[in-house]
Formats: structure tokens, C-alpha cells, sequence
């Protein structure tokens, strides 16, 4: 005879299981494309080549960081974030936030945005780990935060949570998860920059690491809820999707090539990304030593990447440009120095059109950040 509990239990999963289902059953969307920003009135476009890098605040209380992203605010100021600790996947990461106002070249000092304790305590159940976190503002002026949360195991029993703010980040939310997958809502991880469309809806690159490793696209609401899941890559070898737009519906999608010999950059172009056709992955001619990518459109015409073109190592860091985002030519190093320092984990975005913000993993001990415009990239060597 079965309690009352237990049938609480099966009902309960019965209800998510349908749930999922069901979602893929919407409205076939569009996302905003051309991607842009309000540029501030008071300053007009650089049209010298400018190239600046600076580190983003004090990291003594956090021998180690890892994992930045940031976002571009309508008043030209930036917002970044990343996680940092003793170490990666300890007990004492979280995550860390900083503000770059448009009028100043110094970076705010970083505060802690969400804790291991403060995530257990608002999602009342327990969190071991804090990762990656992805920074997004939407076209209405809110600032979503979305991070990765471990209740056991390793990263692939990791979640989605997130938080958003409705004043540029001087206030959060608290946190809430997202439900993404009927088996016990885990094994989903975030990395890629999110898209939005026209709609509202914010359209999330995750990846999964549980038994099958692939990318997937997450379609959520305005209010933070699970619209739709859609099935990127049907092979487990790609991971971390960067999903950048073509129009309003198709999009090249590029991935790091997790866990097999002779990596190379993968890449798929999917006519209609909320229709996806299961289009089959190709290989760049970039060498991805299993380490994560950032791609965007360049002034929506070719392909921008930040990549380390190594077959092992992540000791140089560099940007290519690409037209067609199959053949890809290294056009300047970002860093360069002998292994095993690591330059990785990049973030690209676009602020105002020719002007290019990046983050990345500094030895793992500093977030590093880099400005330059598209005057000079044009003057590559």
C-alpha cells in the first residue's frame, strides 16, 4: 500500500515530467537583431585605434577567481562578475561583482552579489558550490544574474539560480532556481552570453555534463520562469555553447571540444534556432585545447572570437576574425607567455557599434579587462 507521501512524491515528478514536455509547445519567436546599445550622448564614438586593459579590482581576499562576464548598461556603464575563493569548487566561493561607470576608467571595488550561505539560506535547501555566473541586461532595464549551484556531487549535479536587479545592480532580488530537468533538476551548467527576443524572453545557452555532455538554448520568461528547452548539439564532445545571431531566427552556434585528441573549435549554423534541425557540428580551423570560447558578430557582418589557438595549454589568448565562421584568421595576441600560465575563460561583448569589452581568467589569481574598437582591429599586423 502506498503513503500518502509516496504518492505525493510520483505526482509531484508525474507534474514535472509533463511540465517539460510541454514546453516546447510555443509560439515560433523572433530575437532582437541587429544587436545594439543607447550610446551616451555626451561622448562621441573614438575614431582612433584605442586598445586599454586593466585589472578588475583587489583580489587579496580571493587567492583565486575564475569565470568572468560582464554586461553593457544604456548609460554606458559596465557590470562585471565572476567567482572567486580559495580555490575552484571550495566552500568559500562566491560571487563577486564590480561596476565600471561610463564617465570613469576605474573599476569599482568588488562586492560579494551571492554567497553559498546566503543561496542556501534564500533557496532553502543546501548549496556545496558556487560557479560560473553570466551577467545579462535585458531591453527593459532589468539585470539579470544567473549562477551555477551544487548541492552534491561535481559540476555535473550543477543547477541554474539566478537573481535580478531593477537598478542597475545597486540592489538584487533573492535567489531563485530554475527547473530545467525532471531528473532530480541537475546537470545544467551556464557559460554563453544570452540573447533576447522580441517578446522579452531571454534565450540562455547552458550545457549539460551529466552522463551526455551537449549544449542547449533555454527560453525563459520576462519573470524568470522556464519557457522552453531546445536541443542544441546531438553529439557529447560539445560543450559551452557561444550561440551568436544572424538574423532574426537563424544563428551560428560555436562550442569547445570537450575530451578528445586533435580539438578543434566546433561550429554548426542552424536556420532557425527555435526549430532546430539536429544540423550536423563541423570543425574551424582554430586548435581548442578542451578550453571555452566567446564569439560575437563583428558590427554584424563576420565573426569576432577570443580563443586559445593551442592543441594543449592555455598560455596564449587571442583574437581571430572569420567571415564565414568555418575559416578563421588570428589577427592579434592578447596574451602570450610560456605555459603553464593560463589566460582563459574569455567574454566578449559589444557596447556601443566598433567598440568591443572583453574579461578573462588571469592565472586564475585576477580578472583581467580589455577595451579596443574596431579601428584597431583593423590595424592587425
Amino acid at each position: 500500500m502506498r503513503t500518502n507521501a509516496g504518492v505525493a512524491i510520483w505526482g509531484s515528478l508525474f507534474t514535472i515530467c509533463v511540465a517539460l514536455l510541454l514546453i516546447d509547445q510555443r509560439d515560433d519567436p523572433e530575437f532582437i537583431f541587429p544587436i545594439s546599445f543607447a550610446a551616451p550622448e555626451h561622448r562621441a564614438p573614438d575614431t582612433n585605434p584605442k586598445f586599454e586593459a586593466a585589472f578588475v579590482g583587489s583580489h587579496a581576499e580571493t587567492p583565486s577567481v575564475h569565470a568572468g562576464t560582464l554586461t553593457y548598461l544604456k548609460n554606458g556603464s559596465l557590470l562585471a562578475a565572476w567567482f572567486g575563493g580559495t580555490r575552484e569548487g571550495a566552500k568559500d566561493v562566491s560571487i563577486y561583482f564590480a561596476r565600471r561607470e561610463s564617465d570613469s576608467q576605474q573599476w569599482s571595488a568588488p562586492v560579494v552579489v551571492a554567497s553559498r550561505e546566503q543561496t542556501t539560506q534564500e533557496l532553502n535547501r543546501f548549496i556545496a558550490k558556487l560557479g560560473n555566473p553570466i551577467l545579462f541586461a535585458d531591453s527593459r532595464g532589468r539585470v539579470w544574474l544567473f549562477y551555477v549551484t551544487v548541492s552534491f556531487g561535481g559540476w555535473s549535479g550543477s543547477s541554474i539560480t539566478f537573481r535580478y536587479s531593477d537598478d542597475d545592480g545597486e540592489s538584487w532580488s533573492g535567489a531563485e532556481r530554475l527547473v530545467t530537468s525532471p531528473f532530480l533538476n541537475v546537470s545544467t551548467l551556464v557559460k554563453g552570453c544570452p540573447l533576447e527576443c522580441k517578446s522579452g524572453h531571454i534565450l540562455l545557452p547552458v550545457y549539460h555534463e551529466f552522463l551526455r555532455k551537449c549544449g542547449e538554448l533555454l527560453t525563459i520568461s520576462p519573470d524568470g520562469k522556464l519557457v522552453s528547452k531546445t536541443r542544441l548539439s546531438a553529439t557529447h564532445r560539445a560543450i559551452q555553447p557561444c550561440v551568436v545571431p544572424l538574423n532574426e531566427k537563424a544563428v551560428r552556434v560555436f562550442y569547445r571540444q570537450n575530451g578528445f585528441a586533435d580539438r578543434m573549435v566546433l561550429t554548426q549554423q542552424i536556420p532557425n534556432v527555435f526549430a532546430p534541425d539536429n544540423t550536423a557540428l563541423v570543425a574551424t580551423n582554430i586548435a581548442n585545447p578542451d578550453a571555452a570560447v566567446s564569439v560575437i558578430r563583428r558590427n554584424n557582418k563576420g565573426f569576432l572570437m577570443v580563443c586559445n589557438p593551442l592543441d594543449s595549454g592555455r598560455h596564449k589568448l587571442s583574437l581571430a576574425t572569420s567571415n564565414d565562421g568555418l575559416s578563421w584568421q588570428v589577427i592579434h595576441e592578447i596574451e602570450n607567455s610560456a605555459s603553464p600560465n593560463e589566460f582563459s575563460y574569455p567574454y566578449l561583448i559589444q557596447g556601443r557599434p566598433g567598440e568591443y569589452h572583453l574579461i578573462y581568467t588571469w592565472n586564475r589569481t585576477k580578472m583581467r579587462y580589455a577595451f579596443f574598437n574596431e579601428r584597431w582591429l583593423e590595424n592587425a599586423p
